[in-house]
């Protein structure tokens, strides 16, 4: 299995995203998935996402960047936790696979 290069996004590209950083880090270890993180402004995700595999953003994003975005807002909120936990896990497994 190859490491992801994953990118996290909120509002600033601090508070937030180091939140959900940590607790994307968490998951991806629990399940034996290798990623790089690196966090961002939202404003910079169409100019970056190319550069990612998979990008996570805090707060809804609705544009195409040419990579899938999951919002991972129930990992701030605590609302649907375990549901963003469990497809945040299930997409970087399947990442991970891909060659």
């Amino acid at each position: 299995m190859r490491e992801l290069n994953v990118l996290v996004a909120c509002g600033g590209g601090i508070a937030t995203s180091t939140y959900a950083a940590n607790e994307i880090a968490k998951i991806a270890k629990e399940n034996n998935v290798s990623i790089k993180i690196t966090k961002s402004p939202l404003q910079n995700v169409p100019a970056i996402a190319k550069d990612y595999d998979i990008c996570f953003t805090t707060s809804k994003y609705s544009k195409d960047v040419g990579k899938e975005i999951v919002q991972v807002n129930g990992l701030i909120t605590g609302i649907g936790e375990d549901e963003v936990a469990e497809l945040i896990a299930k997409r970087l497994k399947a990442l991970s696979r891909d060659e």
